[in-house]
């Protein structure tokens, strides 16, 4: 696919709109529509086909053409945006139809027990009374199982869509995979007629799979016969860095992480530096609103769309944002004034954020999707404190200096035998909790011996007093709300400890209002082992700070970490906790452009909001850097900064940063 037919600076505009709305797009312009996507600095806009009312936006002899839309708004959309240079992929609703699902009640998907996948409100008696009041996100869910009625229902759009329209840039198939399995009449006949068993849920998970990918190859090949140079990509579980079973399957990927509505501000850096691994191209999506979908009159303020924006490329990722226009159908220009203030400030750091290889020397290895809160916890540590990181993809142990294992993970033979080869080529490991034991054995030599779980419901750490003052933790035991695991030392160093409560709570045990005390008299374990380049923690930290957020939590990471003395490209102080920095070597312009952002979101009413953005000054940058830096600038204003020697070290110090800084790092070659 040319590099030319991905978006960069798009908006995703949705049109979820009742057939009890008049005057469908009786004021849309195409000049008015131009004009938004010039002040927004757009790139491309996906466009709506179908919505999840399950109207049409275009004359239609397969669908229903919304009753009160007398001409092609889709193919309008379509022109004026060409017209003027801009893509406009085309939006089609696939899991979500609500009408669809009203008059075919056999084509919706169905759980275990029988009953449809849907809202709990269209459950309950309450729903049919026409003047109830709807929740948010009420929608029946279909069965997109190739080969059922609703499935050729969308091949014969798609063909209509793609034959319609002389240019396609893109097809977005929404809400395309929200379940695992269907229990739906289809369903159960096709598993039966290749021997399946519809009741065994191996069994038709694999067949999910099996028909959901083979809907998403039709939907694609009726795509590429007409328009064979489009992109295509199927949301709701297509950009799941836990569903790769997908992700063939789409050209490309868009990450809906919209901060505001759930996963906050840190959800996205773990998911962009998995997806920057897949070789396809890759875009963050947020939304205007203020918080989630379809909120209209709600606005994120154009600050706050810079910086998630700034974020999105700090991670190599282009940028969409959601709207969702009126069914009038005139763009709201306060909405692309905002987003206006986002794309004008993409366009200026895009040299200095795309285009080279992440210097990140700390590597992750993903637990599965049972377990994400190991994953962003310990993505949350990193970040909080600027030690640049990324992904482990096919057991490549060998590109980081230090790879990092949280809990929840045991290796199979082929990625074992990589990690073992790696640690006695001088790699460092720090894995934690259950990880890498097998068995009831450890996978890899630690100096110590795996005994049992954790004897209690809840234990308490320490170190000694040296090494607390130095990471300022707690001179005293520190409870851990999950208990490590039991292990026995062997050849090991004891970094810390573990002492442990007088009893669980329980009914019949208990003591105050939360948990019970540490014992004073009870017997110690040993908590923090280092071995060589090996160190295991027995608690699963990172879980234990995703859920819990203490500092002292984060910093016994950290402690942990620092035993291991991993190598990084940079050293940054000054930044803050909220502030997030990743370099990259641009290797064709002989230079590193080190980028950082800084805002302080806080918790307001149900959601993270940034509001106040400070300046950050004087921020120390000591380089670890293999060449020579000749020059150091700063990308938008050229502005140099001074490059000096510390203790063998180069060092730069940055003035100020108000929320988004690129500082080039020039070398000879």
């Amino acid at each position: 696919m040319k590099k030319e037919n991905y978006p960069f600076r798009q908006v995703h505009l949705d049109f979820h709109t009742s057939p009890h709305i008049p005057k469908i797009g009786s004021k849309f312009n195409k000049e008015q529509f131009q004009s938004a996507l010039k002040k927004g600095n757009l790139d491309s806009i996906t466009v709506f086909a179908k919505c999840h009312n399950s109207m049409c936006y275009y004359p239609t002899k397969i669908g229903k053409m919304h009753p009160n839309l007398d001409f092609d708004l889709t193919g309008a959309m379509v022109d004026a945006a060409h017209e003027i240079g801009v893509r406009a992929p085309i939006y089609i609703t696939a899991g979500w139809s609500e009408e669809d699902a009203t008059e075919h009640p056999e084509w919706a998907l169905v759980k275990e027990d029988g009953s449809v996948f849907r809202h709990d409100f269209l459950e309950k008696e309450e729903s049919k009374n026409p003047d109830a009041p709807r929740p948010f996100v009420c929608w029946t869910l279909l069965c997109l199982n190739d080969g059922n009625e609703y499935t050729k229902y969308i091949y014969r759009l798609t063909e209509e869509i793609c034959r319609r329209y002389k240019k396609i840039d893109g097809l977005f198939y929404d809400i395309c995979y929200v379940s695992n399995t269907c229990y739906c009449e289809s369903c159960k006949k096709g598993m039966r007629d290749i021997g399946l068993d519809p009741f065994n849920v191996e069994d038709n998970r694999k067949y999910y799979i099996l028909k959901h990918k083979a809907f998403a190859e039709k939907c694609r090949a009726i795509m590429v016969k007409y328009h064979p140079d489009a992109t295509i990509f199927f949301n709701s579980g297509g950009a799941d860095q836990y569903r790769p079973e997908y992700h063939n399957d789409q050209t490309h990927f868009e990450m809906e992480d919209l901060p505001t509505a759930w996963g906050g501000y840190d959800k996205m850096p773990v998911r962009a530096k998995f997806f920057s691994k897949t070789g396809k191209y890759f875009l963050g999506m947020t939304g205007k609103f203020h918080l989630t979908w379809g909120e209209f009159g709600g606005f994120k303020c154009a600050e706050a769309l810079k910086y998630e924006i700034a974020n999105m490329a700090l991670y190599g990722a282009g940028a969409s944002i959601g709207d969702h226009m009126h069914p009038d159908g005139e763009m709201d220009m306060q909405t692309y004034e905002n987003i206006g203030v986002a794309y004008d400030y993409l366009e200026k750091i895009a040299p200095f954020c795309y285009g080279g290889e992440s210097t990140a020397r700390v590597g992750i290895y993903l637990a599965n999707k049972n377990n994400r809160g190991a994953n962003e916890g310990l993505s949350n540590i990193l970040l909080e404190n600027q030690i640049d990181y990324d992904i482990i993809f096919n057991n490549n142990f060998a590109d980081f200096d230090t790879v990092i294992i949280p809990d929840g993970i045991v290796l199979k033979d082929e990625a074992l035998s990589a990690l073992k080869k790696y640690i006695a080529e001088g790699g460092k490991l720090l894995f934690m909790g259950d990880a890498l034991v097998k068995d009831g054995k450890f996978q890899i030599d630690c100096g110590a011996e795996y005994i049992s779980k954790g004897e209690f419901d809840c234990d308490y750490i320490f170190t000694d007093d040296a090494t607390a003052q130095k990471y300022g933790l707690p001179k005293s035991p520190m409870l851990c709300n999950i208990t490590g695991e039991k292990i026995k030392l062997t050849d090991g160093e004891v970094l810390a400890e573990s002492i442990m409560p007088y009893f669980s709570r329980t009914m019949a045990h208990y003591s105050g209002h939360k948990n019970t005390p540490h014992n004073k008299e009870s017997y110690t374990l040993p908590a923090i082992v280092k071995k060589g380049n090996v160190v295991y923690m027995t608690h699963p930290m990172s879980k234990i700070y995703f859920e819990m957020g203490s500092l002292y939590q984060k910093r016994y990471l950290i402690m942990a970490l620092d035993a291991l003395n991993p190598a990084t490209a940079f050293n940054i102080k000054g930044l803050g906790s909220q502030g997030r920095a990743t370099m990259i070597k641009q290797a064709d312009k002989n230079r590193y452009c080190l980028n950082m952002t800084y805002a302080a979101p806080v918790r307001r009413g149900c959601a993270e909001i940034i509001e106040d953005i400070p300046d950050i000054y004087n921020i120390k940058i000591t380089l670890n850097l293999p060449e020579k830096i000749t020059k150091a600038y700063l990308g938008i204003t050229g502005e140099e900064l001074t490059v000096t020697e510390e203790k063998g070290k180069q060092t730069v110090t940055l003035p100020k940063l108000n929320c988004h800084a690129s500082v080039v790092l020039e070398y000879k070659a």
